[in-house]
């Protein structure tokens, strides 16, 4: 019985100590971010979907937050940081490695960069959304015979690689939409020239957006900035023509001022006038009165 429970004791112990040195949580990629885009969790009508896009050949840049809520003083040794797409290529962090892991301490975070250049549209087609895979693996050391213990993921969607012209498409929709307004119903425009181009601009967007939806993006190029240039055309006009009837109407202001300040030293020169003829009138009274009578006295 004696040795029963000493047995008991023992077993407890070696069970509590294994608890306490075991991690409390589990550490973890708690997110990522994907930075310099094109297009960022935005609708896009030929995906059908939200996307997030960057152009081909230009420079991609994905930011990983891998934290470590490990208690007790556990470390962890960040071997790689990588994402993997579906188009069968993997692109790492090159701030660690299982020669050179990276050290988290307990109840911190670091975050990961990773740099790559956007294939090409060809080889990472854009006429689909592509899925991919974030990676941060961990050793179990950071020398000696280092193996990996632990491999954490979080996986995403809606990547996309732009062409060149679906790019420049993009970009000059970008622009359009930035006017005030795009149709000539919605602005008071002064000239027949302006509201046709005016009309020519919706026509073109309305191509452009049609052609973007069907995939055909170099027609889309054109159309959207064919668009652009007649709105800007547009504007530069109305502008032009405001500006000279501004000039006009600050010359007939001007004239009026003009007017008006020839006008009051006229009637100062007038008043001044008066007042001297007035005070001649007034002389020339006290001259011409006869001098008063002397009446006799008596002798």
């Amino acid at each position: 019985m004696k040795k029963t429970s000493v047995g008991c004791i023992i077993l407890f112990t070696v069970i509590l100590v294994s608890a306490l040195s075991m991690p409390a949580a589990n550490a973890s990629i708690s997110n990522y971010n994907w930075i310099g885009t094109l297009a960022r969790n935005n609708y896009d009508e030929f995906y059908g979907t939200s996307i997030t896009a960057y152009e081909e050949g230009t420079n991609a840049n994905l930011v990983v937050n891998v934290n470590n809520d490990y208690q007790h003083g556990v470390q962890i040794n960040v071997s790689a940081v990588i994402v993997s797409f579906d188009w069968g290529t993997n692109y790492t962090s090159s701030e660690c490695s299982i020669n050179n892991p990276f050290i988290i301490p307990s109840d911190q975070s670091h975050v990961f960069t990773l740099n790559f250049t956007v294939p090409s549209a060809f080889f990472a087609s854009n006429l689909v959304v592509h899925s991919y895979t974030v990676y941060a693996e961990l050793v179990n050391s950071t020398s000696g015979n280092k193996k990996i213990v632990v491999s954490w993921t979080q996986s995403g969607t809606g990547f996309t690689v732009f062409s060149s012209d679906q790019a420049d498409a993009y970009n000059y929709k970008k622009e359009l939409d930035a006017y005030p307004a795009t149709s000539y119903y919605n602005i008071p425009l002064l000239t027949a020239e302006a509201r046709e181009l005016m009309l020519k601009s919706n026509v073109a967007k309305s191509i452009a957006s049609d052609s973007y939806g069907r995939g055909d993006f170099s027609t889309a190029k054109t159309s959207y900035k064919n668009s652009l240039d007649f709105i800007q055309q547009a504007f530069s006009n109305e502008t032009e023509k405001w500006s000279t009837f501004e000039n006009s109407l600050a010359n007939l202001l001007q004239g009026g001022s003009n007017l008006l300040t020839f006008q009051g030293y006229a009637w100062l020169l007038f008043g001044i006038g008066f007042l001297l003829i007035g005070i001649g009138v007034l002389v020339y009274l006290a001259r011409k009165r006869p001098p008063p009578r002397t009446i006799p006295q008596p002798s």
